[in-house]
């Protein structure tokens, strides 16, 4: 590329992220544009690096000027800060001048100043309010210096003197946001304690619009905590701790019990729900009440009531923040020091190993954790990747996926493999998912998310929460679903709104919406819309579900996941799809080899509680993501090419042959044609059992051994039977409910 170009230095950023990506992806190097920066724990791991990349640099031509580059250094000036070991600050050398900056008489020396100052605008306590004097001339406002201008040039002037250190923050301390409202402006500060103190991280103001400026006091004091969640969001959401937020009013607390809240209001509920944190009040302030919006008459909101809103409670999450120190991670430091372990060799021979490092006590493959052979460990860690909540019983494949993320040991897919197929749960609800043979023809394959995307809706549900059905949005792109309670009487304004409110207001306008024939999807105003909007409506043939496939297949997994985590009384299953949507989002699909999140984010979320961190991990920068998001897209879009073509040779198949059981096998009967007490049976489980068989009666005829109270037949055909595989594990004992009673005891 050309020096000038408007794509040249984007062009040569993506050619540097190319060239250096392992050692990126190891956190030991960042770049921006010809900016190399090294950074190691020791001297001699230091020097491996440098010569790496010197190595790099020779193999593609790229030249060095000697006077600009250091080497083995402790401090270093970069992108126009100093680092040192733990910390920024402030380059000196930049504000040498600051002190004799003479008072601007016009527009332009003003921005020039401000534009300086700007830049290290981080490291200043509540930087717009400072300058909030001066930013008022910089407009169309007439130029008028006055002792207010001239005071806040001499603050701002007297605090880039000041030498503020700023620490780089840490994956194990604690945070604390300090927010405080004025009249004018906000400001926060992030600190975290390290060493046993609490230091500054960083520094964050803001000027407050006109709308804001109107706020009360207590919104005033909310909308500083929120912007501050906001922009410090990439270090307070991975937090292992709850966040500290200190405040001047206890304005937060009433969030926490159900309240009217206008839409402003509603929408901070919905991101405060995404934080963990303690409010802690400041002494010596005045206290607002927590019901203080309630009982004020001037808030009257009329027709936008929102009705009761409420923060989830921690309780809701399941832990989804790791420990500091977990058990597991105690549990495999102390497997990996036994001495029975050395003494079999498998230490020696991970030794030759490429990648193995050691840490702690603990072993690391590929930067995920060796776990040993132990007794119930490797079984439990399997649990946390297939049983829990967050998890939600995938298969073997997305199980495998979720568990290699963090750990590694030999044979692990053999192990996974037989976890899974000897889950009771599993077995139990989970339907059969055969090849059929017929000719298929699949869907145009898409190039980006959320252009192409399938609707469904699953009915037969019970009443929650005033819902009896479920509408499922699907991205054709990621495989991301969205999940939205309805009722089955939805109009086509209804699922206009949905569609509005749930797919365009967090993704854009989709260019094709695939969905079966149903009234609220193909009325005459949906095409009317559609027509509009530019949407291309595909709507299935009769009797065909096929054509929309892949969202009838995501709608087993999302009945699959309520049939295992709701009441017994069906009443909670609405309650379930936040949860349920993040677990299906969090699976690597089968078609893309990614998971959804990984698709649309560039990232997986933390999720399996009691997992070790890995060492060398590091959040991107910001500068490589749009490149990794690109990179990751045409992946995508190339593995889906390549699924839909292995799809069409695996669905042409003939389906397999008849399975045999022999007497005193235990096995599952499909619960299709029995007359269950539950309320609906769509939420169910898709089996009972096990029961033994006793005798083979026929060329495909079992007899089983059924509770007595049970009468009806125990002859089954073998097509109604399903091997039951007992569990692998000493730890994933599953004892199965009793046998269910049938309603009069017969068959429906």
């Amino acid at each position: 590329m050309f020096f000038g170009l408007t794509n040249s230095p984007a062009t040569f950023q993506w050619m540097m992220n190319d060239i250096f990506k392992d050692l990126i992806s190891e956190g030991k190097v960042t770049i921006y544009l010809d900016d190399i920066l090294i950074f190691t724990k020791d001297l001699d791991e230091h020097r491996r690096i440098v010569r790496r990349v010197l190595q790099k640099l020779r193999e593609n031509k790229l030249f060095l000027k000697a006077e600009k580059c250091e080497f083995e250094v402790l401090e270093t000036e970069y992108l126009g800060v100093i680092i040192s070991e733990g910390q920024v600050h402030m380059d000196p050398v930049k504000l040498a001048g600051i002190a004799e900056w003479p008072t601007p008489t016009k527009k332009k020396e003003l921005q020039s100043f401000l534009g300086f100052t700007n830049f290290y605008r981080k490291f200043i306590k509540n930087y717009s309010k400072v300058v909030r004097a001066l930013t008022q001339l910089t407009g169309n406002a007439e130029w008028t210096w006055g002792a207010a201008q001239n005071q806040a040039f001499q603050q701002l002037k007297k605090q880039m003197a000041e030498d503020v250190i700023l620490a780089i923050p840490n994956r194990t301390g604690r945070f604390r946001v300090e927010a405080d409202a004025s009249n004018g402006a906000i400001g926060a500060v992030l600190s975290q304690e390290q060493e046993g103190r609490w230091r500054p991280i960083a520094f964050m103001s803001k000027a407050l619009t006109a709308t804001e400026h109107n706020y009360e006091i207590y919104d005033k004091e909310l909308l500083a905590i929120m912007l501050a969640l906001s922009e410090w969001r990439h270090y307070l959401m991975g937090a292992l701790e709850d966040v500290e937020i200190w405040t001047d009013h206890q304005n937060l607390q009433y969030f926490h019990k159900p309240q009217k809240l206008n839409r402003r209001q509603a929408r901070w509920v919905t991101k405060l729900a995404e934080y963990h944190f303690v409010l802690k009040h400041k002494p010596g302030t005045a206290n607002v009440k927590a019901d203080l919006l309630s009982r004020r008459s001037d808030h009257d909101q009329g027709e936008d009531d929102n009705g009761d809103i409420m923060v989830l409670s921690p309780e809701h999450f399941q832990a989804m923040i790791m420990p500091t120190v977990s058990k597991t991670h105690e549990r495999v430091r102390t497997a990996t020091r036994q001495k029975e372990l050395w003494d079999k060799g498998i230490a020696a021979s991970l030794e030759h190993e490429r990648g193995i490092t050691e840490k702690d006590g603990i072993l690391y493959y590929d930067n995920r954790v060796y776990v040993p052979r132990h007794s119930s460990l490797r079984g439990e860690i399997i649990s946390q990747s297939h049983d829990h909540i967050t998890a939600g019983h995938p298969g073997i494949a997305k199980t495998r996926e979720l568990v290699q993320r963090e750990y590694w040991w030999p044979k692990i897919q053999k192990d996974v493999e037989a976890y899974v197929k000897g889950c009771e749960t599993c077995q139990r609800t989970k339907s059969n998912t055969q090849a059929k043979s017929a000719p298929l023809h699949p869907n145009a394959i898409p190039t980006e998310p959320w252009t192409h995307i399938s609707v469904d809706m699953v009915t037969g549900l019970p009443d929650s929460n005033g819902h009896d059905a479920l509408l499922v949005v699907v991205d054709r792109f990621s495989k991301a679903i969205i999940l939205v309670p309805c009722n089955v009487e939805l109009s086509a304004e209804g699922w206009a709104r949905i569609l509005r409110d749930h797919v365009y207001a967090r993704h854009g306008m989709p260019q094709v919406v695939i969905s079966d024939r149903g009234p609220q999807f193909v009325s005459t105003f949906m095409k009317e819309l559609y027509r509009m909007l530019d949407i291309t409506q595909n709507a299935s043939t009769a009797f065909h579900p096929q054509t929309d496939g892949q969202t009838e297949r995501v709608n087993q997994e999302v009945e699959k996941y309520l049939r295992i985590f709701i009441n017994y009384h069906q009443t909670d299953w609405a309650d379930w799809l936040p949860l349920a949507e993040f677990a299906h989002n969090n699976r690597a699909h089968s078609a893309t080899g990614k998971s959804p999140f990984m698709i649309l984010y560039g990232r997986n979320p933390r999720i399996i509680p009691d997992s070790p961190r890995t060492p060398n991990s590091k959040v991107p920068a910001a500068s490589d993501f749009s490149k990794a998001i690109a990179k990751i897209h045409k992946e995508t879009e190339t593995a889906l090419e390549e699924a839909a073509g292995r799809m069409k040779s695996q669905y042409d198949k003939h389906k397999r042959p008849a399975r045999e059981y022999h007497v005193g096998d235990k096995v599952w009967l499909d619960a299709t044609n029995l007359h269950l007490p539950r309320p609906k049976k769509k939420l169910d489980n898709k089996r009972v059992g096990p029961f033994l068989v006793l005798e083979k009666t026929g060329a495909s005829a079992y007899k089983l051994k059924l509770p007595p109270h049970w009468k009806i037949h125990p002859h089954f055909n073998e097509k109604l039977l399903s091997p039951f595989e007992p569990p692998s594990f000493p730890n994933q004992e599953q004892p199965p409910p009793p046998p269910p009673d049938l309603i009069d005891g017969e068959e429906e």
